[in-house]
Parts: structure tokens; C-alpha cells; sequence
């Protein structure tokens, strides 16, 4: 079946003189005709609807009017409402209806050809009317089966003609294989368009990062943050899956609520979606804005004390955060359990409502409930890295999750293997980072600082290892000072790194070599000394 024929769906009685298998065939062809008619009423319902969102999945997915392949009225009237936006008009019912009364198709009115102004008129104020159309949040699904539907038909229009040939042509048998071969070669690359792209489309993306950086005067292609050395050590935040995983009390929690805030407020036009799956939306919006201004979180949600500074602080956080509402949404579990599927929903949404570059911050990644429950803790870990992972490619979102480790890794620095039995939270990530404080553990660590102009309070030194990264330099560390007071992390200076790296480096030889001296030595006779030294 081209994409030039008419089709139309007549419903017709069982015929006297045939069997029942070739009833049984007719009918199955009536199912399809039906079904076909029914996923084009859905596309034209959900686009006249919501011409917006539905009109950018149509363009993201180059669908147009070649892949309706059923009835003519809907043809012309997809056709009619795609040429509508392309002229920059409104895709409303009397923009359409002049289009289709002032234009012609085979020396007839369209509006004659869909159906009159009736069909039109209940196209648009009435989309949803008809039986087995609903207005869908995704019509991506309705795509695929429309599309899946048209490469089976024209699957079996090749095998069906090339058999016949088979069968009755005098030609080679081989040559008309090489012919339906080639038929099928050309409909498998023209159905995978979406996904083959050649190495010039690839090169063309890059140069316009890299001229849309210049512009910004950036040295590095991703957001921005108030980390300068976190940013050049991962080359700017990408629109990649990233991990940061910690034990608990280590900070994790705090660190990706000031990267979301960082990522809102820093990148102009970014959207950032915080799934929060431990804290309420509460407790987040207190950690923004004691972040944005720096005041004692405890004041922000309980402002108990007269404290002029604090209530102005407290205010003019308030005001900062206030004007992010359209930029930062905080999605928790106020209404039900997250599923994986409500955040790939929510993510393709937002991106398409918005138009513009969006971050997703999940925190934790072992909390986002999935249908199959049967699985274990590390399974699910392995689906849900290896499922964000290709939502942050299919969607070019950045996705930030976080991660607990065991509790018996909490008492010590952890390392890359720690991660190693759950192989999905290792491998699929772009970048993995571990966060440890050593205070946490131990009261008496170096790792502390004073806070100058008051007495008696110290500034604990946290850490983040680098234990994987595919674009830069892993095994590193970052340092930064957490003020727990008003929970926000300040990164340390260059030489201060330097110094703390150092730090480790040498407790970790005065560690290795105490235990050397520890170590019992074995005493052994003069005999079997000299049995040794003869074997050598």
C-alpha cells in the first residue's frame, strides 16, 4: 500500500460464497483498516488540541503527512494543519478552514475532500468525542505503532510481489532475490533514519557547541557551577548521566540540591526537574534557600529567634528562590511512589513544553519504585542505571542521581571497587563520584578547619574522588568546605587541594607502614635456615 492511495473503510457483510478463510481474511483487513483510521483520528485529535507539544514530537520524530496511510480526509487534514504552523499561524479552527476553502486537490474544495466545516468544526472543539479518542501525554507511542504498521504492509507488499515473480518469471532466480533484497535494504534504512546518522551531522553538532560556547566565552562545552575545579577536571557538565554515591550523613543529599540550584540559576533557560524521593518539598525548598543566602537552615523553616540578619537573609532568600518558579520544580512523593515511567514522562513533557535544555537531579536512585518487584536490590540498580542512562541520551537531558553505599563502606574512603557488585551503577554512568567526610567518622580528624570570627566552631573538609570519568582524569580529588549551618559546600582553592591530596597520600604511607611494623615476624631454627639458603 503507497503512500499515495485513498483508502476507505467501508464495513460490509460476510460474503455467501466464500469460506470461512477467506472471511477470516477480509476480516482481518477490516481490523486493520480500522485500526489505522483510529491512530490517525488520535494524531489530529491530541495535535488540534495541543498544537504545541504535539507539533514538536511530530517534528522531532519527521513525521508528516506520507506516513498517513489511510483514509484521504485525514491526509489533507494533517497537511492542511503541518503547513498552518510552517507559515507561522496560529493552529486554531479558522485559520484552517480558510486554508482549506480558499485551496483545491483534483479541482475540489478541501474542505469538500475532509468531510466539510462539520468535520472541522468537531475536530476542534470537540477532539475527544469520538470513541477510542483520548487526549494522550505522549502520542510518541501512537507513532511508532503507525509507523511499525506501515513497514509491515509494505514488508508484505515486497515478499507478495517477489514471490509471484519467483514463480512465474523467466528471469534468474537470483536476480530477483538480489531485487527484493535491495527493496527491503531501502525500507529497513528509510525506517531507521532516526537512528543512522553519517559522521558530517555529528561533526555539524560539534561545531555548534563549540561556536554557541565561544559565544559565552566558556572553555568548556556544559552548564556552569559556582566549582570551578569540579567543572574543569569533568569539562563542564554534560548532558550525560553522572553518579555521585556516599555513605550515609556524608552529604549527598546537600551536594545535589546546590548542583540543581547551581545548574537553574547559572544557565540561562535551564529547566531543572528534582525528583526528591528521601525529603519532602519542604525541606528541599529550605536547603535552596538557605543556600541562596546563606542563612541557618534551621531559621529558614523555624524562624523561632528575633535575628534581624537572619529574617532579612531569610527574606531575601526567599525572594531568590520565588523567582526560579519557572525554572526549578521539585517533584516528591506527596502523591504516591515515583515511578521510572512517571520520570521519563515528566522529562519528554518538560522538554517539549519548554523548548530548552533540561537537568534532572534524582535523589536516591534506589527509590524510584519499578513495576517488577521480584528484582533484586542490585538488579534494580542495574535497571535503572542502564534505563537513565539511555533517557539522558534518547531526551539530551543531564541527569544526576545519587546513590547509598553499604554501611560497611561508610566507615572508611571508598574506592572505586566498592561499586564493583553493582555493575550497572559502575559502568553506565559517565562520570562516578564518591563523597566521604572524614568527620563524620572520626571527631579528631585533620580534615577540620577553624572558622575565623568565631570561636569554638570548626568546618568540616569533605571530599569528592573522581572514580570514574570517560571523558577526563579519574582517581583525582576535590575538596570542599560543608557549613552545615546553612548546608552548602564551598570549594577549596587550588593549592588547598594540592595539600589535602598530599595529606591523604602521606597518612595512607604512615598507615602502611605501621602496619608493617606491627606485623609479627616468625623466628625460625638456625636448621631450617640453612636448608633455605641451600634450596636457593
Amino acid at each position: 500500500m503507497s503512500g499515495k492511495q485513498s483508502i476507505k473503510i467501508k464495513r460490509r457483510a460476510p460474503f455467501q460464497n466464500l469460506d470461512a478463510e477467506d472471511n477470516a481474511i477480509f476480516s482481518s483487513l477490516d481490523s486493520l483498516l480500522a485500526d489505522m483510521e483510529l491512530d490517525e483520528q488520535r494524531i489530529l485529535a491530541n495535535f488540534a488540541f495541543d498544537p504545541n507539544i504535539v507539533g514538536k514530537q511530530l517534528d522531532e520524530k519527521h513525521f508528516g503527512v506520507s506516513d498517513f496511510q489511510g483514509i484521504e480526509e485525514n491526509r489533507i487534514l494533517l497537511s492542511t494543519m503541518i503547513e498552518s504552523i510552517a507559515a507561522g499561524e496560529t493552529l486554531n479552527l479558522p485559520n484552517v478552514l480558510k486554508r482549506l476553502n480558499e485551496e483545491k486537490k483534483g479541482g475540489k474544495l478541501k474542505i469538500d475532500w475532509v468531510g466539510g466545516r462539520e468535520r472541522v468544526y468537531k475536530l476542534f472543539t470537540s477532539p475527544f468525542s469520538q470513541p477510542g479518542i483520548t487526549l494522550l501525554e505522549d502520542v510518541d507511542p501512537v507513532i511508532d505503532r503507525i509507523r511499525d504498521r506501515n513497514i509491515r504492509i509494505q514488508a508484505h507488499r515486497i515478499f507478495t510481489l517477489y514471490a509471484e515473480k519467483v514463480g512465474k518469471s523467466e528471469n534468474e532466480a537470483f536476480e530477483i532475490l538480489h531485487g527484493c533484497i535491495q527493496e527491503l535494504r531501502t525500507l529497513f534504512l528509510h525506517g531507521s533514519a532516526g537512528y543512522i546518522r553519517n559522521l558530517d551531522m555529528h561533526l555539524h553538532e560539534m561545531r555548534e557547541l563549540i561556536q554557541e560556547n565561544k559565544t559565552k566565552k566558556h572553555g568548556y562545552l556544559g552548564y556552569e557551577t559556582n566549582f570551578p575545579i569540579f567543572q574543569e577536571r569533568l569539562n563542564g557538565v554534560q548532558k550525560e548521566f553522572y553518579l555521585l554515591a556516599s555513605g550515609a550523613g556524608m552529604g549527598k543529599t546537600t551536594f545535589v540540591t546546590q548542583l540543581a540550584w547551581d545548574l537553574a540559576t547559572l544557565n540561562q533557560g535551564t529547566s531543572v526537574l528534582f525528583f526528591s524521593l528521601d525529603l519532602n518539598h519542604i525541606d528541599i525548598s529550605a536547603k535552596f534557600v538557605a543556600q541562596a543566602c546563606e542563612v541557618p537552615i534551621d531559621y529558614v523553616k523555624h524562624p523561632y529567634v528575633t535575628n534581624i540578619a537572619f529574617e532579612k537573609h531569610r527574606q531575601d532568600g526567599l525572594t531568590k528562590v520565588a523567582e526560579m518558579k519557572e525554572q526549578v520544580f521539585i517533584i516528591d512523593e506527596s502523591n504516591g511512589r515515583i515511578f521510572l515511567e512517571d520520570i521519563k514522562r515528566l522529562v519528554k513533557r518538560t522538554k517539549l513544553e519548554r523548548g530548552s535544555d533540561v537537568a534532572v537531579v534524582i535523589d536516591p536512585i534506589s527509590k524510584i519504585a519499578i513495576k517488577h518487584e521480584r528484582m533484586s536490590f542490585n538488579e534494580k540498580c542495574n535497571y535503572l542505571s542502564a534505563e537513565l542512562k539511555s533517557l539522558s541520551a534518547s531526551e539530551g537531558v543531564t541527569i544526576i542521581a545519587s546513590a547509598g553505599l553499604p554501611k560497611a563502606i561508610s566507615n572508611r574512603r571508598p574506592i572505586r571497587e566498592d561499586l564493583e557488585e553493582i555493575m550497572g551503577l559502575l559502568y553506565d554512568p559517565y562520570v562516578v563520584f564518591l563523597l566521604y567526610c572524614d568527620y563524620v567518622n572520626d571527631f579528631e580528624t585533620p580534615f577540620l578547619e577553624w572558622q575565623w570570627g568565631k570561636e569554638n566552631f570548626m568546618i568540616p573538609i569533605t571530599e569528592i574522588m573522581l572514580a570514574k570519568n570517560k571523558m577526563g582524569s579519574s582517581n583525582s580529588r576535590i575538596f570542599f568546605r560543608y557549613f552545615e549551618s546553612y548546608a552548602k559546600f564551598k570549594e577549596c582553592a587550588p593549592q588547598e587541594v594540592e595539600n589535602y591530596t598530599a595529606m591523604i597520600e602521606n597518612l595512607q604511607k604512615f598507615k602502611d607502614t605501621k602496619q608493617v611494623k606491627n606485623r609479627p615476624v616468625h623466628h625460625h631454627s638456625s636448621s631450617s635456615k640453612d636448608s633455605r639458603e641451600e634450596e636457593f
